[in-house]
């Protein structure tokens, strides 16, 4: 693995984690730079999703560092990791179904975690509506009216609604029509322009590439590659065996 820098933010070393007795992570090993977009790569099962939720303190850490701006965060709960500015998106999309998407905001707001970067601008509804014009047009509907992949973008919107420095975003691309895949690109792009740095676990290479730097594959909870997505596109071998591309 390459060594990091001084403006790694993320960073796991030789982390572990387990589902009962049934290990599903060995050793991961992968950083996340400020202000960067990195992507998570692999197959159903691989240990994408784990891995983000080892971080966020959702599946307890077997072995293993994580370390957040230089804050040692595992065994930590994920109000605490929270409360430090990581925010996470999980796969599911949790939202209030019964609120309307401005009231699906305000709880955001109510509930924000992370503290404001030196030198950046709260999250409020009018400036997300500028990243997701979409939940603008339909601000005073309920939620449960909102397509698969509405629902998502208004998850991602909540959780900046908390001002994160970093968030770790699951499968953002999986399961959404074309359109809605661009529109989440942009979505991750505009938030890299805002200087918040993500980690996203992702199927789709075609999406990856779109957004992210660096990449990862993981593969029986192992990392198999780390490169730049460029690199990553042009390796047959790695794609062939990993990605099933």
């Amino acid at each position: 693995m390459r060594a990091p820098t001084a403006a790694t933010l993320l960073e796991t070393r030789g982390l572990s984690a387990s589902y009962g007795h049934a290990q599903v992570l060995f050793g991961v090993d992968l950083q996340l730079r400020a202000g960067e977009v990195v992507a998570l790569m692999g197959r159903n099962g691989a240990g994408k999703s784990t891995t983000l939720k080892a971080i966020m303190g959702l599946v307890p850490p077997r072995a293993g560092t994580v370390t957040f701006e230089g804050h040692e965060i595992a065994g930590l709960n994920p109000f605490r990791i929270a409360r430090l500015g990581l925010g996470y998106v999980p796969e599911e999309r949790r939202i209030f179904t019964d609120l309307t998407v401005f009231e699906n905001l305000e709880v955001g707001r109510k509930a924000a975690a992370g503290e404001q970067r030196e030198g950046a601008a709260a999250w409020t509804p009018e400036r997300l509506f500028s990243i997701f014009p979409n939940l603008a047009e339909m601000k005073g509907r309920r939620a449960s009216a909102m397509s698969g992949g509405e629902q998502q973008m208004l998850t991602i919107a909540r959780t900046l609604m908390g001002n994160p420095h970093a968030v770790l975003l699951d499968e953002p691309s999986e399961g959404l029509a074309p359109v809605i895949v661009e529109q989440m690109a942009d979505a991750v792009l505009a938030m890299k322009a805002e200087g918040i740095a993500v980690l996203l676990s992702e199927q789709n290479l075609y999406f990856a590439s779109a957004v992210s730097d660096r990449a990862y594959v993981i593969e029986k909870g192992t990392i198999r590659y780390e490169g730049t997505t460029q690199e990553l596109e042009a390796n047959d071998q790695i794609r062939e065996a990993y990605l099933s591309m």
